[in-house]
């Protein structure tokens, strides 16, 4: 396959433009124990410290930014202010977010308070340079229905949960170390249809699934992909 360079980016003859880590950056929001179920706070607050720990070892290396936001941190005026300024950045090209939050059909649960995902939809795309969205990676609960309004922000494609999501503790650290491009194929970067099919795996999130059916109703941990999932860490 041939290729040409343009702009410091490489150009395949299938016009995916390669993005270099130094031009990507991820952003990791995460509030879980301040607002979550009394009975499980050790786990949120467990949940909540893997989240940036496991992204921190197995991402951080493949982006030039890695930011997080967390706890008091993670309000809506300050994510989206995090958004304009890595958006806004000249060497980033592509900003990736991995979501975990709490959530529920069609809102999202900041710090400082629940915001219906139409009216984040539209702060996002007032604060966030065109074109530089690219995966969002929602842990939230009812995942899948906050997609549409995200990819509507900008994103190019979204992963979610059908209803509350209860698998992160198998499924996320997988998807992160496949995401990275290091645990399939060496050097090369892995679609997220890829990714999701290896970390979404279906007898651990069934297991996952039963034992939160005894605190919860309504559990779904399945992912469902919505945009372009041909995308890999590597490319838009």
């Amino acid at each position: 396959m041939k290729t040409h360079k343009h702009s410091g980016c490489i150009i395949n003859s299938e016009m995916k433009k390669t993005i270099g880590k130094e031009k990507r950056a991820l952003l990791v929001i995460n509030c879980l124990a301040e607002h979550g179920d009394r009975r499980l706070l050790h786990l949120y607050r467990f949940i909540e410290k893997a989240g940036i720990t496991v992204a921190s070892h197995l991402l951080s290396s493949h982006y030039g930014l890695f930011s997080v936001l967390r706890d008091r941190e993670a309000e809506v005026d300050s994510f989206v202010r995090c958004l304009h300024h890595l958006t806004g950045t000249p060497d980033i090209e592509v900003v990736d977010l991995f979501l975990q939050l709490h959530g529920r059909k069609k809102k999202l649960r900041f710090f400082d308070c629940w915001l219906d995902t139409v009216v984040l939809s539209s702060e996002i795309r007032r604060a966030a340079k065109p074109g530089k969205l690219r995966l969002l990676y929602n842990l939230c609960c009812y995942g899948d229905s906050h997609s549409t309004d995200m990819l509507a922000a900008g994103f190019q494609v979204a992963v979610g949960s059908r209803k509350i999501n209860a698998s992160a503790a198998v499924e996320y650290p997988l998807f992160c170390h496949y995401w990275s491009g290091e645990g399939l194929y060496s050097r090369e970067g892995v679609a997220v249809r890829e990714v999701v099919r290896r970390a979404d795996r279906r007898s651990p999130r069934r297991i996952q699934d039963r034992l939160a059916g005894r605190y919860f109703r309504d559990v779904d941990s399945k992912k469902i992909i919505r945009g372009d999932s041909r995308i890999t860490i590597n490319t838009l």
